[in-house]
């Protein structure tokens, strides 16, 4: 049993707001059957992400110690993280997209649908089917 627990997708969830962090992870083990990562800190969140091997990252901008839109182009420049899918999550509107070169992400601007959110990420991250 173990072993099929592994085998689920693993997300990593970049929220310094704890309140979102939990409604992120509640709604996401509610519509979905992946492993969770939280880092509240954009510092931790580029420490550890490339070691840790997540299949997505959800991304908030506005970070302590180092700011979303860094964390990104860090991730980006990362050989173990620059493949991954990374949705961003933004609540300023005249926020610069073109600083980011967003290209390889998704930008969701808050406040969003959770349903949307959760279907950008099942068609990011397809369930394997038990063959």
């Amino acid at each position: 049993m173990a072993e099929a627990l592994d085998k689920r997708k693993l997300i990593a969830i970049v929220e310094d707001d704890p309140r979102l962090a939990e409604m992120f992870s509640d709604t996401l083990q509610f519509f979905g059957h992946w492993r969770l990562h939280l880092f509240s800190d954009g510092q931790a969140a580029k420490d550890q992400l490339p070691a840790l091997g997540a299949d997505l990252i959800l991304l908030d901008v506005g970070l302590p110690n180092l700011d979303g839109v860094s964390l990104y182009k860090i991730l980006r420049g990362h050989s173990l993280t620059k493949n991954t899918p990374i949705i961003v999550m933004t609540g300023s509107h005249d926020w610069e997209l073109h600083r980011m070169g967003l290209q390889t992400g998704l930008l969701l601007r808050k406040p969003f649908n959770v349903q949307e959110l959760v279907s950008i990420i099942k068609a990011l991250l397809p369930e394997e089917k038990e063959g």
